[in-house]
């Protein structure tokens, strides 16, 4: 789920698509989350599958689009 606030309006918008997520629908979040953050609104992503979870790990966006830090890339013992 996409959720986004702007103007003191929520929106709530499934996030679908026909086959696994790829690196144009990262792209097309972060664009719009660029968006929303220079309209001075929040976007924010919910029950993320874990394809995506993957891919947001990959770019370094994780945290950014969701709110939460991805793995450790570093666990303890290294």
């Amino acid at each position: 789920m996409v959720m986004a606030t702007a103007d003191g309006t929520h929106h709530v918008v499934p996030l679908a698509g026909d086959g696994p997520p790829d690196l144009a629908v990262v792209e097309a979040l972060a664009r719009c989350l660029l968006m929303m953050r220079r309209a001075g609104g929040r976007m924010w992503l919910e029950e993320v599958s874990p394809g995506l979870a993957e891919l947001l790990d990959l770019t370094g966006l994780r945290a950014e689009l969701t709110g939460q830090a991805g793995p450790d890339p570093y666990p303890s013992g290294r």
